[in-house]
């Protein structure tokens, strides 16, 4: 805003180097400024997420392109995810238009990072988290624009939303028995082995989960985080009883990522308070 002034015309166009020497027009649009930098605005403000380190942000297109059909590669002693040159000129010319032009995100975009969202073993775990990021971001605003839904950005316990609820309940239990990991112990729990299954069949790989967490876990757990987690548990299977019985254990919408990605961040956030009053004192 400080260097463009609200009336002043702005030009937005794509070009494409078809062949050496020979430049394509592939995008040409005109704004006024002050619209321009509503879109981008609107844009940001719509499809942005609570990022694990930096606070709320919105995921640059770059990243929702190489999140949704990348692939994982290794350089440098770590991974990234990179797109062949040819998707990501596509895609992004596809994500301008949603940005500047208002168009919708595309079902296929949403379905990609869904499915690699929610296959977590088969990428690296910092790649994994900016993975799940961006789908919670691209969902928020998918749904907003689609079924005119509002999602917070802070965790709804008491949210009307089988899958959410199931989101959250997964995170319970992922950290239920990563708590008594050691801390050299790099194992991932069962929550984020079984999943796949949990997508599809819920109710089922929830009973094993619990099943597992009884036998192993809950006995190596210090008596009031057993009691902690128990109460939400419930808690949480209590809201999940007033859906029809009969949709108890059907596969998961999209908003699962939602449940699981907050209810995950408060409980570490939680944790962390916790750790800096005992240290505090």
């Amino acid at each position: 805003k400080a260097e463009l002034e609200l009336t002043d015309g702005v030009v937005l166009a794509a070009f494409d180097a078809a062949t050496t020497g020979r430049l394509s027009l592939t995008y040409y649009n005109e704004f006024s400024g002050h619209d321009f930098l509503q879109r981008l605005h609107d844009w940001d403000a719509g499809c942005c997420w609570p990022h694990r380190n930096f606070g709320i942000q919105s995921p640059t297109l770059y990243q929702i392109v190489t999140c949704a059909f990348g692939t994982q590669r290794a350089e440098k002693g770590s991974f990234r995810m990179e797109a062949d040159d040819r998707v990501l000129r596509q895609q992004m010319q596809r994500l301008i238009a949603c940005r500047v032009d208002r168009a919708l995100i595309g079902t296929d975009i949403v379905k990609a990072l869904v499915s690699r969202a929610s296959r977590p073993q088969a990428y690296d775990r910092y790649v994994w988290e900016d993975i799940l990021f961006t789908a919670c971001a691209v969902i928020r605003k998918y749904r907003k624009d689609i079924f005119k839904e509002e999602w917070n950005m802070a965790l709804e316990p008491e949210k009307k939303d089988r899958s959410y609820q199931f989101g959250r309940l997964l995170a319970v239990m992922e950290k239920a028995e990563r708590d008594t990991y050691d801390g050299n112990d790099s194992r991932e729990p069962n929550a984020i082995r079984m999943l796949s299954v949990f997508c599809q069949r819920p109710m089922y790989a929830a009973g094993n989960l619990e099943k597992q967490l009884e036998r192993a876990y809950f006995p190596r757990l210090h008596l009031g985080s057993r009691i902690k987690y128990k109460n939400l548990m419930s808690q949480i299977m209590e809201t999940i009883s007033e859906f029809p019985q009969e949709d108890w254990n059907k596969s998961l919408e999209d908003t699962y990522l939602m449940g699981y990605y907050l209810q995950r961040n408060a409980l570490y956030t939680k944790k962390n308070d916790n750790e800096t009053e005992e240290n505090e004192q």
